[in-house]
């Protein structure tokens, strides 16, 4: 029986490791679809947002999960934030390459970092500092030698940077919000939260709360693709793969969405930048291994 109970959970582990490769992979073709979609960054979230709700809420009706009142109080704040940070980031991708902005995206783990030493008190290692000026020495390597040869514009770069604060801020609001709350329900609650949130900012542009009469392939693909495939897959392997392996993992997307934008979208990407994104890649995997480490080490052993 112990045999059997390690090949399966061996079997798990490497099974996760592929699902979050393909979430990786999902989430990378988020800007090439958002991209083709060619629609205000405002009207591709909101859509985005009332597919993915409606999805989560067949499956959690299906399987019978009910959504209760504590749940959608839980994610109220980070419904907002999440809704408003997909909104800024879409809209940056009218404005810079799907490889400027999802790189610049990359530095998440960097900004976070800094909030958590200004916050919350947590210590700063030389290690952990010195991935972060390697992740942003690459991606000053990736953007600058592409920004006026991309026709990116100041707009789209100084959007991305807002997305990532935003993005940050979703990240520490809701850091709590998910106890006792399954993913199924939290998905589904964050989306629905999140489109309502951004309704009256549609409702007052210029494109009006109307369906969209065009791209409209591209924002069903958006939605089941990096908003469904994407989290699914990721919210199964979790529990099947430390967290240091899933976080360096992830950190393949800006990889990822880089190439993607070279292949469908035609978008360059020179030597220098070449070397800029290895470099913003190695020093972000280092950093997550070495959070994931601490956080590991951090919490008390259970019998």
């Amino acid at each position: 029986m112990g045999l059997v109970s390690g090949l399966r959970s061996q079997s798990n582990a490497a099974l996760g490791v592929l699902a979050i490769l393909a979430a990786t992979a999902c989430w990378s073709s988020g800007g090439v679809l958002a991209k083709n979609a060619d629609l205000p960054g405002i009207v591709v979230a909101f859509w985005r947002l009332v597919i993915v709700a409606i999805v989560f809420g067949v499956i959690a009706l299906v399987l019978r999960k009910p959504i209760t009142l504590l749940m959608v109080r839980r994610s109220l704040l980070g419904g907002l934030l999440f809704g408003v940070n997909l909104a800024v980031w879409f809209e940056a991708l009218r404005h810079a390459t799907v490889g400027i902005a999802t790189v610049t995206a990359a530095l998440t783990p960097v900004l976070g970092l800094l909030i958590g030493r200004g916050f919350l008190g947590e210590r700063i290692t030389a290690l952990a500092l010195g991935c972060a000026l390697g992740a942003i020495a690459g991606v000053v390597l990736f953007v600058v030698p592409g920004f006026a040869a991309s026709g990116t514009k100041p707009l789209g770069l100084g959007l991305a940077f807002a997305a990532i604060g935003i993005w940050v801020c979703y990240l520490f609001v809701t850091k709590k919000a998910r106890e006792g709350v399954g993913t199924i329900e939290y998905l589904f609650c964050m989306a629905a939260v999140a489109a309502i949130s951004l309704f009256p900012l549609l409702a007052l542009s210029d494109h009006g709360i109307a369906p969209p009469t065009k791209g409209v392939g591209w924002l069903v693909a958006l939605a089941i693709i990096p908003g469904c495939l994407g989290h699914g897959l990721l919210a199964w392997a979790q529990p099947h793969v430390p967290l240091s392996t899933s976080g360096i993992l992830l950190q393949g997307e800006p990889v990822g969405a880089a190439l993607a934008g070279a292949i469908f979208l035609g978008e360059v990407i020179g030597p220098i930048q070449g070397v800029g994104l290895l470099v913003a890649f190695v020093a972000l995997a280092v950093l997550t291994r070495a959070s994931a480490t601490r956080t590991d080490e951090a919490e008390p052993a259970t019998a």
